[in-house]
């Protein structure tokens, strides 16, 4: 009891000078059941039932119950339950009256014990919270006065601890479901290139010397060599495709275009030694579909819209120069002629070659320096060959899925490694590609997860699981966990 009520105590020395003090035991007769004690922001709830029995306070004296957040080196009060007998109920009336409790320290609740009635007294209230509180216990701690008296009992225990809000929230541990790629019977394989040689105005012979066609002519040779060289890999034939720029007619082009790359073709054909059977060629005497593309990104060409107006009509190639030539004076096939067509003037080679097939050792180092060698069904064997999750497991599904960017089986492996990296953008891109396999829809169940879209999480997983993934059996529990978690902390809102 606060130290303003010494008042009472003193006036109550003769009362209780005939009367037995409340022992010790007084405080075991009360029961105290905690419903709740939880911490909500910034504040701890407390939901707690006093139970005191009839016999608990005697007429003339009093029992106060206190309870006490404490830890080893700190605790703090709350406003207590003072529960006084019939007698010292009209003393304490008496001296609120008077006035001499106006500085009293005011109490949760004031009640009278009657004689035969039990008590049982709510006990709801909220204090602010502070971190030394994450420690504490809450007690009940009785006296039966506050003038040196003895106690009436030990503290009782409401709860040893605040239920509290947990630090973290819960992470979700899936389980990824890889699909083993189908094995390729044939390693197919090519190298693609441009090449821009330069010819003289109307003739179709090469020129080595003939400004930048030596570099030019370098790349494709050195495509061809990097595949003649390799044992590992088999040249199976050259494709040329030859690209004319729309100026001149239309006849002459389809002409010139055709001994130009049968020129290329001859050029090759002698350097790497390969019989003209082994090629395939083409041509597109006036590259209308390129001359286009390269409009619509440059936003520099006079009369630009009229420009790709004549380019979208139904008139012939050779109608469609004319109509460029008088338009705006000129000016539009002028810039055309210098800026544009240019850059149509090409050939296109690709190179076909079958590559042999690896053991697990070999294709370990394979794919370090020739990763396009290997099958999609190798690298799952290579990356299986490493730890689960280890950096080089990781490495294999992040080359196979550049190596095979549009698989589905690339993109789902890669999705799953993405994901239990946490790099959920790419996850995202990698899924869209992944497929409708059950392991696929795993991996989006996975993925919505890990978003927080539980429920669409749900139905994807229970799909999957339907469909016999065993994974997302595994995850399905996970989900009910992140559930149940932000159960958890929803309630403490």
């Amino acid at each position: 009891m606060n130290k303003k009520m010494n008042i009472i105590c003193s006036m109550a020395i003769a009362l209780i000078a005939a009367q037995p003090v409340v022992m010790a035991q007084t405080a075991e007769k009360v029961n105290v059941v905690c419903n709740d004690l939880v911490q909500r922001g910034d504040s701890v709830y407390i939901d707690a039932l006093v139970t005191v029995p009839a016999d608990a306070v005697k007429s003339s004296h009093y029992l106060e119950l206190t309870p006490v957040f404490s830890t080893a080196s700190q605790k703090t009060e709350l406003p207590s339950i003072l529960i006084n007998g019939k007698s010292r109920q009209k003393l304490y009336n008496r001296m609120i009256a008077l006035n001499n409790l106006k500085n009293d320290a005011p109490h949760y609740a004031v009640v009278t014990a009657e004689k035969g009635k039990g008590l049982q007294i709510p006990y709801k209230t909220a204090v602010g919270y502070q971190d030394w509180m994450k420690d504490a216990q809450l007690t009940l701690n009785p006296d039966n006065c506050g003038c040196g008296l003895k106690s009436a009992g030990d503290p009782l225990l409401v709860s040893n601890k605040i239920r509290r809000r947990p630090d973290q929230r819960y992470l979700v541990a899936p389980t990824y479901a890889y699909i083993s790629p189908e094995a390729e019977t044939v390693k197919n394989r090519a190298e693609v290139g441009e090449a821009y040689l330069d010819f003289q105005v109307g003739k179709y012979q090469i020129l080595q010397n003939f400004r930048n066609n030596a570099s030019e002519l370098n790349k494709i040779d050195k495509t061809i060599n990097t595949i003649t060289t390799d044992k590992n890999v088999t040249a199976k034939g050259v494709e040329l495709k030859g690209f004319a720029s729309p100026e001149g007619s239309y006849k002459s082009n389809a002409t010139l275009s055709d001994n130009r790359v049968k020129a290329l073709r001859d050029y090759v054909a002698q350097k790497h030694e390969f019989a003209n059977s082994f090629f395939r060629l083409s041509t597109v005497p006036e590259d209308w579909d390129g001359f286009k593309a390269k409009l619509e990104a440059d936003d520099q060409c006079p009369s630009r819209d009229a420009v790709m107006a004549i380019i979208n009509g139904s008139n012939d190639p050779d109608q469609k120069e004319a109509a460029l030539r008088k338009l705006d004076g000129g000016a539009a096939y002028r810039y055309v002629l210098q800026n544009i067509f240019p850059s149509l003037r090409r050939s296109e080679y690709k190179v076909d070659y079958t590559v042999r097939f690896f053991t697990v050792e070999e294709g370990r180092e394979v794919i370090k320096t020739h990763p396009q060698q290997l099958s999609l069904s190798e690298m799952y064997a290579v990356a299986n060959s490493y730890q689960v999750g280890s950096e080089d497991y990781n490495n294999v599904f992040e080359t196979a899925v550049r190596m095979f960017s549009n698989d589905p089986v690339a993109n789902l492996n890669a999705a799953n490694i993405a994901m239990s990296k946490g790099d959920m953008s790419s996850a995202s891109k990698y899924l869209a590609k992944a497929g409708n396999s059950p392991q696929a829809i795993n991996a989006r169940g996975v993925y919505n997860m890990m978003q927080g879209n539980l429920d669409e999480a749900g139905k994807l997983l229970r799909e999957a699981e339907s469909q016999g993934v065993k994974e997302a059996t595994a995850n399905l529990k996970e989900l009910q966990k992140k559930i149940d978690d932000n159960a958890l902390f929803d309630s403490y809102k």
